[in-house]
């Protein structure tokens, strides 16, 4: 797969993801330290500080988890099946490393682009949602509705 077609898949995948925050609104449930596919990315990076909402950064992980694996898979055909016929769709583990070198790279390109449309589409609308619940938390206490 030559280098542009893997920087558009790339770039094309980001693009979607970058709509998703664009669109997102609240916050999903989630642990307080994450999932484990999150906590075991090396893709989980962009969010170095911990403080995008975990649907976010989860969805990121995942989107670079797939162009990963369908870049290995195309480099695995590449390199190790020489007609249609010796097709695979489980590439190597060096087929896969090599893949996830090439999209971290290309990632990390694209890091402040990353960062600033978390921050500038979501984080205002996820820090209105705190303050609303916050607000909401300190009422139902200001009232005794959670006296024990």
């Amino acid at each position: 797969m030559n280098r542009h077609a893997v920087n558009d898949l790339i770039d094309c995948s980001l693009l979607r993801w970058y709509r998703r925050v664009s669109e997102w609104r609240s916050p999903v449930g989630a642990t307080a330290t994450g999932c484990v596919a999150c906590r075991a990315s090396d893709f989980a990076v962009f969010d170095r500080r911990g403080h995008w909402p975990h649907d976010l950064l989860h969805g990121l992980v995942e989107t670079l988890d797939l162009v990963s694996l369908q870049l290995a898979i195309e480099v695995h055909e590449e390199r190790h099946c020489a007609n249609e016929y010796g097709r695979s769709t489980a590439p190597c583990e060096p087929c896969l490393r090599a893949a996830r070198s090439t999209v971290a790279a290309c990632a990390h390109r694209h890091a402040q682009d990353i960062t600033d449309v978390v921050d500038e589409c979501a984080m205002p609308r996820f820090a209105a949602y705190v303050e609303m619940n916050t607000n909401l938390a300190l009422n139902a206490a200001t009232r005794g509705e959670w006296a024990s």
